[in-house]
């Protein structure tokens, strides 16, 4: 059986010191690819003065970094979001009652089961597999057969564990992320694409390295005296009062990056790791996930969006529709025609979510919020995060900075893109 050294970890890795605890601990369990930085949340926390006793919200909270930060930090969170992949990692990343010595003969359990497992011949009626093979995801190579019979392998010693759900989940993180990460021929360049076959990857000794961190990790953050809860709540983000029903959560803080109104397919980004965890089975799982979310971008438009009605008044979006209704004006390409639509309801969409968040704040809550720019619709450019203020104070926040967090360069329109912070507060009533 492994053993955890009391000064060094799991006897292949090096225990993380004190001194780094605010870089990647936890984080590196799983990263989205269009997550934001750690060290950015950790900044606005203490920007915003948060300690014990605040507690912060973010309704976009994809794989948990700011709950994290939150955690580390001694303060309490609530995270939600639509994906149910982003909630179900960032569930196992803020649950630091796992105990690192458990996890680590479990996977000697997993190490003990995976040969007799590799040879199973129900394999192939696995519900990951099907899914990958009807979708024509094995076809067009987002994984090679090798490493995903290895993996299916992996997930079936996971669930024939007797074990915890709590102790499962954070093994199929583990899983997951190898296999995103490790396994598969995926790349993101910002868009997924699939590289160069990965046939001959060792499946097992990766998830094994990203257990022992996973046991690493836990042995120092659960070293925090008093560190923060963390909750998350799966969820449509313009609803987001309706998400609490009936309980009364008052935030002090809202901190998080919601889409960015590009061509990004959240789902697609995730798609393997909805398919491991079996949350997709078919096109109409899928489009009931899509449907719960922002609309972002073309392939998540639906004939019955009625977003945009929160912004037909909203004379920069009038504009901004107009110069896009201008320039797909010979496009032969179907995509094109939404995009004054998609951008309607991107922005009509996060108007009802800032009315609802409002409502959860209390008077004098700050918020950030992490928004791109845009220029890859045609080039036209999208000002989102002049937007997003314009749309904070119809909400009836009172915003009071944008700040440039950084520019990256954007192969679509080949040039700079700024991304910001737009920060802005509940307004503190008298009677």
């Amino acid at each position: 059986m492994r053993q955890l050294d009391s000064a060094n970890g799991p006897a292949t890795r090096r225990q993380p010191s004190a001194q780094t605890i605010l870089n990647g601990e936890v984080h590196n369990w799983y990263r989205l690819r269009l997550g934001y930085s750690d060290h950015l949340v950790a900044d606005l926390l203490d920007k915003f003065g948060l300690r014990a006793g605040d507690s912060v919200l973010d309704p976009f909270c994809g794989s948990g970094t700011s709950l994290v930060e939150c955690m580390k930090k001694g303060i309490d969170s609530v995270g939600i979001d639509a994906n149910p992949s982003s909630c179900f990692a960032a569930t196992v990343k803020t649950n630091w009652q796992l105990q690192p010595t458990t996890l680590l003969s479990l996977l000697d359990d997993i190490e003990r089961a995976f040969n007799r497992c590799l040879r199973s011949s129900t394999l192939c009626s696995d519900p990951t597999f099907l899914y990958l093979k009807e979708t024509g995801m094995l076809e067009r190579g987002w994984i090679s057969p090798s490493p995903l019979v290895q993996s299916l392998a992996i997930k079936r010693a996971i669930c024939d564990l007797h074990t915890s759900s709590s102790y499962k989940n954070a093994l199929f993180l583990a899983l997951i992320a190898e296999v995103v990460d490790g396994a598969s021929n995926v790349k993101f360049g910002p868009e997924l694409y699939c590289g160069p076959s990965r046939d001959d990857h060792d499946v097992l000794a990766g998830f094994v390295d990203r257990l022992e961190l996973m046991a690493s990790d836990l042995k120092t953050v659960r070293n925090i005296p008093n560190y923060g809860a963390a909750e998350v709540l799966f969820g449509d983000s313009r609803k987001c009062r309706a998400v609490f029903a009936r309980r009364r959560n008052v935030f002090s803080a809202v901190i998080c990056s919601p889409p960015y109104p590009a061509e990004h397919d959240y789902t697609r980004n995730a798609r393997l790791e909805l398919a491991f965890l079996e949350a997709v089975r078919d096109r109409d799982t899928l489009r009931e996930i899509k449907k719960g979310m922002i609309r972002s971008h073309t392939k998540g438009i639906y004939k019955s969006d009625r977003d945009d009605k929160y912004v037909v008044s909203n004379k920069t979006i009038k504009a901004l529709v107009t110069e896009l209704e201008e320039a797909i004006i010979g496009k032969k390409y179907g995509f094109a025609r939404l995009y004054p639509k998609v951008v309607q309801e991107y922005f009509g969409g996060m108007k009802r979510h800032l009315m609802s968040v409002l409502k959860l704040l209390s008077p004098g809550g700050l918020c950030a919020y992490v928004v791109g720019d845009q220029g890859s619709y045609l080039g036209v450019h999208v000002p989102t995060a002049k937007i997003l203020a314009q749309l904070a104070e119809e909400a009836g926040f009172e915003v009071t900075d944008i700040k440039k967090w950084r520019t990256r360069w954007a192969s679509t329109s080949a040039r700079g893109i700024d991304e910001n912070i737009v920060l802005f507060k509940k307004a503190i009533t008298r009677d």
